[in-house]
């Protein structure tokens, strides 16, 4: 299995002998880049190639930190060694194996739910579906069945030894002559029960054999199952030529249900690699040029909702969303919509001000759909996006999130972290907290192996847990955000409300909101040191209590 990294140069000689000429592109006279991400099987070369992410890319142009990507890895055995001594064994077989399985979870919601606008499905390209059985699903389905059936393979392995040295007695009396001693007869000649040939051990010893071939062969981690003798390096090459006849010759031995299917599987390989030695072409292609559409896919499906009214989602000015879910206001007693925007880049990239400018005018879309629906009467039960009284809109939560790889390549924590450098403040009037052009944006950055694992996990109480997870810091922080540079007050006029609106309303309009269910008091924010004037003034008409965002 040979890795490349996406858009990193490498000498175009190199990639024409492994490649298509249509996955990557010219720099120069004498390099190329590859444009795709995905998996590319070359049956001239006998070799599955992969392209992966350039999220995967850091250190100065090193990928992995470890490999300079004008080489192109070669997962064999000694690539295993040199990354164990980096403790990243795993990590060389897994990654191509889960991005491969996540590009075909992909392309499978594509076709069912039509998750991406017809531009974006051009750029997947594939000759593989459900029936299609690649090199890769054949290695995967092997290394399936023997995690799953190890009870079975020992037991095989026990009964078929157990019975090789007894002696048959009954034949050894009546065939052998003893020699009578003190003690009675001796038997120095008896007859030992003969082991007939026994073909499920036939075919688990083919089987383990095909595994320490394909482990050799893609430098991935399983242990052989000592108790067979495995077949020998020179009888295997010859088996790669003939391993059909060879199962066909046994299919009908008394196989169990498991072990036939066993049988299929390894037909299925046997029979690919002799189409392959006899020179046919197999090309397996599994291809995807814009790679963010995946990776916005994998966060959406993460965090997202799929329910959402399709106009949120793609905007009449031709915008799209990446994610928008429903969720708790952060002011108490309502929901509101959470906007997000995924970012794919190299680990050292930034989000630029065209992005930002973007995202804003994202939330904007959101808030006026919503004034629509709420000018019409038809808001959606629960959600509030502006108070008729105060004319107050509610705080709109805005977010990106992008992806980096752990130093440590761990699988199995999300890594969810803020990054600071994001937050971003959009206004007409600075000290106008509940105006609706008034915009804060967060930043997070998330691992993306978490997301790639969890994207093709089927442990659903695992991605519900990280979505409420998600979700709850995503408001908690925000939250906080703003009670760091806010002061808020609950103020309960002594007299009718909306006389008292009317009369502050100059000095108030744009501080001031009222949640759902909030009929006697309202909820007035100030920046902090700014309210010192107004507050005295309202508080001879009002009770001020002091109030936290929660």
């Amino acid at each position: 299995m040979k890795i490349l990294f996406e858009e990193h140069i490498y000498a175009t000689s190199l990639l024409e002998n492994i490649l298509g000429e249509r996955y990557f592109r010219p720099v120069d006279h004498f390099r190329s880049k590859p444009d795709y991400v995905g998996y590319y099987f070359n049956s001239r070369i006998n070799e599955a190639v992969f392209i992966l992410p350039k999220v995967f890319v850091y250190n100065k142009g090193k990928a992995f930190g470890l490999f300079d990507p004008e080489e192109i890895m070669d997962c064999t055995s000694e690539t295993k060694i040199k990354l164990r001594i980096h403790g990243k064994e795993r990590v060389i077989f897994e990654l191509p194996v889960w991005l491969y399985q996540a590009m075909f979870r992909f392309n499978k919601r594509e076709r069912d739910n039509k998750i991406s606008d017809s531009e974006s499905v051009t750029n997947v390209v594939t000759n593989i579906d459900d029936t299609v059985k690649t090199e890769l699903d054949l290695v995967l389905g092997m290394i399936r069945f023997h995690r799953e059936n190890q009870v079975l393979l020992t037991q095989i392995a026990k009964i078929n030894h157990s019975q090789q040295h007894k002696i048959h007695w009954t034949k050894t009396v009546s065939k052998k002559n003893p020699v009578f001693s003190v003690d009675g007869p001796v038997y120095m000649d008896v007859v030992s029960k003969k082991k007939v040939i026994n073909y499920d051990e036939e075919l688990i010893v083919i089987f383990y054999s095909v595994l320490n071939y394909l482990k050799k062969k893609y430098g991935f981690r399983i242990t052989i199952n000592e108790q067979y003798d495995l077949i020998t390096k020179r009888n295997f090459e010859k088996l790669l030529s003939r391993g059909t006849k060879v199962l066909k010759s046994i299919k009908y031995k008394y196989f169990s249900d498991k072990l036939l299917s066993l049988w299929k599987l390894l037909y299925l390989f046997f029979e690919r690699s002799e189409k392959i030695r006899s020179g046919k072409k197999i090309e397996e292609v599994l291809m995807i040029k814009d790679f963010d559409i995946i990776f916005e896919d994998m966060i959406d499906f993460l965090i997202g909702d799929s329910d959402i009214p399709e106009s949120l989602k793609y905007h009449k000015d031709g915008k799209q969303l990446d994610h928008i879910y429903r969720y708790g206001s952060l002011i108490q007693n309502d929901d509101i919509y959470f906007v997000g925007d995924s970012k794919y880049y190299r680990e050292d990239g930034r989000i630029d001000s065209y992005s930002i400018a973007k995202q804003y005018t994202y939330a904007k879309n959101v808030i006026q759909y919503n004034i629509d629906l709420f000018n019409r009467k038809k808001l959606e039960e629960g959600i509030r996006y502006r108070d008729s009284l105060t004319e107050g809109y509610n705080i709109t939560p805005n977010f990106f999130i992008r992806a980096f790889v752990n130093d440590d390549f761990d699988f199995l924590n999300d890594g969810l972290r803020e990054d600071f450098q994001t937050y971003q403040n959009n206004f007409h009037f600075e000290n106008r907290i509940f105006d609706r052009d008034t915009l804060s944006l967060q930043g997070y950055d998330i691992n993306f192996l978490f997301v790639l694992s969890a994207y093709i996990s089927r442990n659903e109480s695992l991605k519900s847990r990280f979505k409420e997870k998600v979700r709850k810091k995503f408001r908690d922080r925000m939250i906080e955000y703003f009670n760091c540079r806010y002061n808020f007050y609950k103020i309960t006029p002594f007299d009718d409300m909306e006389s008292f609106v009317t009369r502050y309303f100059r000095l108030l309009n744009g501080k001031m909101y009222r949640p759902t269910g909030m009929n006697e008091s309202l909820i007035v924010g100030f920046l902090k040191g700014e309210e010192t004037d107004t507050l005295e003034m309202i508080k001879v008409e009002s009770v001020c209590e002091v109030l936290l965002l929660m």
